[in-house]
């Protein structure tokens, strides 16, 4: 890539443009201004390193969003709201509010300004970044002030000066040169005065030509070059040159200083920060500097059989790891994590850790998709034998999120996004393998703006109780209702449950919500009760982790309280897994409920794995079979298997529910086998308090 004034200077832009690049152009240094393909940097100047606190490796070739936390401010993906406005700014000029953070973390509220630009007709978009706490300062008119300061203090300045100082007439014949310049070069004053500058220059330099250029068309450059001393040795400096016409004679100031320090000292952070210390693995940027090669290469060089993957790990059970035995027994599991992927895939992949329990490999040299599939297998079976330390052994899987590329271009950047993409897919599926498709990336920020609407449910009033009928098989004499949530999303969206407790659980809503559920129901049912029914009872769902939640027995006892409610008119229904995770615990809690004198029932019954044993010791009061069982009546396997659980229930001396009842058939074979409780859509459809009220006897509901 060239110097960025040489950019500067080929660049086009339209007519508005070009008054702002011309000052640009004079001073290319002065405002942070990058350059981007597609989101991505390819040149910037020495002001927006300074902006981001980072090296120039560390900035070309990173993305918009490699500079960004994973959400913007306004609750949007930074991947997709820059990968949106990139392509709508190489239509027209944009303007956007972003948040930036720098190589430290800290936060860079930033407002970009982005303008549509060529360069040798590749179409690119210069990018200038504005930090938005800047305050505006009044300027003081400047004059010149050194022309009221004796020349023999000005002299003294410059002989005196660290940086090396030379003046040259037009014909760069040297003139001047202070004792910085002698002791850098090794020359003295009389070995240097009168000859050429071109003496401390390196021929081959092609800085040199930039600098010779720049001063001839706008009297000034600055950047790096190299230097020669007396005795042959080369070394980097920084330049700045300057024409200046002085009684009508033009004069050259070039001023520069040693940086080989700085250079050395870059070079080893650089090398610094391309491995991981703790297993000597490449790290993030370094995976990605390989990854943007490997891209690089099978884009010039397409191969049709060909094909290359990015594979990103993650270790399943490391979490208990670090929980149970600590950071530092986690931080040994990892690094034989790396040696034992190191061993088994060394010789095919490069291999990096991205951080935290994460690892990457990159294959090249594919010639299938079966073929990397049968390497990912490889892969999962390097965990099937047990990790050992100190005596203990520790079982961990892994999940593998797989994206392909072959010679079509793509940047790193999406390519590791689709790869972590898969990988949170491959989580959830049955062999923890899983190759990236559009669909995933759709889901994802489906998900996303799902959990953004989510969080503004509640104050917006979004959320709503419907109510389904609970009857007796005998005689469909109504007993109750279930209180089912439910969420008006917009004017015309309307979400089951289902569609979106499992997002409140994730996000820890779910014990407000649901708290805020358990309070409209009570006042339902007791309103009803007052009204209508003097025996209706209500059944709430519980999640796991309102049960968990150490006030939870205090929010019921308030909410039957706000309600003027009857314990014995309350059941709470609560999974099976809810009892599995904490046992002592959900044992303690339903004792406390049960000694209120509500209803305590196992909801979904017969779809999860407790044990019998530890169903018989809980304090339960019924089951609620599910649905499946109704659906599998018309079977005689179906039947057999709901007459046991309806057995087993009479055994305990429990009550029952049997959910989902569709038909007559359905109903008749139930009241066969017992006396029970029913519900479903042949008795009634959940319905919002108004309808159910209607439907079942025509009361006042809560507002």
């Amino acid at each position: 890539m060239m110097d960025w004034t040489q950019i500067l200077a080929q660049l086009q832009a339209d007519a508005a443009l070009q008054p702002q690049l011309k000052i640009w152009q004079k001073q290319p240094h002065e405002t942070p201004l990058a350059l981007f393909r597609n989101a991505i940097i390819v040149a910037a100047n020495q002001a927006a390193l300074d902006y981001f606190a980072c090296l120039r490796t560390e900035i070309i070739n990173a993305a918009l969003y490699d500079f960004a936390p994973r959400l913007q401010l306004n609750g949007q993906s930074s991947i997709e709201q820059a990968r949106r406005l990139f392509e709508a700014s190489v239509a027209k000029p944009q303007v956007q509010e972003w948040l930036h953070l720098n190589r430290d973390g800290k936060e860079l509220p930033t407002r970009l300004y982005l303008y549509p630009v060529k360069l040798h007709d590749d179409v690119l978009v210069l990018v200038r970044f504005q930090h938005l706490d800047r305050r505006s300062q009044p300027r003081r008119t400047r004059n010149d002030e050194f022309a009221a300061i004796p020349r023999g203090v000005l002299s003294g300045i410059l002989e005196e000066s660290a940086e090396a100082v030379a003046i040259t007439d037009a014909h760069n014949v040297i003139l001047a040169v202070n004792k910085a310049l002698c002791r850098l070069s090794g020359y003295s004053t009389a070995q240097l005065l009168g000859k050429s500058l071109t003496v401390l220059e390196v021929a081959d330099d092609i800085h040199q030509q930039e600098c010779s250029t720049a001063l001839k068309e706008r009297d000034f450059w600055q950047g790096e070059m190299f230097k020669l001393k007396a005795d042959g040795c080369q070394f980097p400096a920084w330049q700045s040159s300057r024409r200046i016409i002085a009684d009508g004679t033009p004069y050259m100031v070039t001023i520069f200083s040693d940086i080989s320090d700085r250079k050395r000292l870059e070079n080893r952070l650089t090398e610094q920060a391309m491995y991981n210390v703790l297993t000597g693995l490449p790290n993030r940027r370094h995976m990605k500097k390989l990854l943007s090669e490997a891209l690089e290469f099978n884009h010039k060089h397409a191969d049709a059989e060909r094909l290359g993957a990015l594979m990103f790990l993650d270790l399943n059970g490391f979490k208990h790891v670090n929980d149970c035995f600590g950071h530092s027994m986690g931080d040994r599991i990892l690094q034989l994590v790396a040696a034992r992927l190191e061993a088994g895939c060394i010789e095919m992949a490069d291999i990096a850790r991205m951080g935290g329990d994460e690892f990457t490999l990159i294959l090249t040299e594919c010639q299938s998709r079966k073929e990397i599939r049968w390497f990912a297998d490889q892969i999962v079976k390097l965990f099937d034998t047990p990790f050992e330390l100190e005596g203990q052994k520790f079982y961990l899987g892994t999940s593998i999120g797989i994206s392909l590329f072959d010679g079509e271009k793509i940047s790193s950047s999406q390519l590791l996004s689709q790869a972590d993409t898969a990988m949170y897919c491959a989580k959830r599926s049955a062999d923890h393998i899983m190759f990236y498709d559009k669909s995933m990336s759709d889901a994802a920020e489906h998900r996303l703006k799902l959990l953004g609407d989510l969080r503004h449910a509640m104050s917006l009033g979004q959320f709503s109780i419907y109510y389904q009928p609970i009857v007796k098989l005998k005689d469909n004499h109504l007993l109750g209702a279930e209180a089912l949530l439910r969420w008006q999303k917009t004017p015309h969206e309307l979400l089951e449950a289902a569609d979106f407790v499992p997002l409140l659980e994730e996000t820890g809503l779910i014990v407000s919500v649901g708290n805020w559920v358990l309070e409209q129901a009570c006042r339902q049912a007791a309103l009803w009760r007052k009204e209508d029914h003097p025996d209706f009872t209500i059944s709430v769902n519980v999640s796991p982790m309102q049960l968990e939640h150490s006030d939870f027995v205090s929010q019921v006892k308030q909410a039957l309280k706000n309600a003027a409610l009857p314990a014995d008119a309350l059941a709470l229904e609560i999974t099976e897994s809810a009892l599995l995770h904490y046992p002592q615990q959900a044992r303690q809690t339903l004792e406390n409920l049960h000694n209120l004198g509500l209803k305590v029932t196992i909801d979904d019954f017969g779809t999860g794995f407790s044990s019998l044993s530890r169903l018989g010791n809980m304090p339960i009061d019924g089951l609620k079979i599910d649905r499946e069982f109704a659906g599998q009546l018309d079977s005689s396997r179906g039947r057999k298997l709901c007459h046991a659980i309806v057995q087993l229930s009479q055994a305990l001396e429990l009550s029952y529910v049997v959910e989902g009842i569709e038909t007559e058939q359905q109903k008749a074979v139930l009241q066969d086998m017992g006396e029970g409780q029913a519900q479903g859509f042949f008795f009634g459809y959940p319905l919002h308090p108004q309808q159910f009220a209607l439907a079942h006897f025509q009361a006042r509901v809560v507002r």
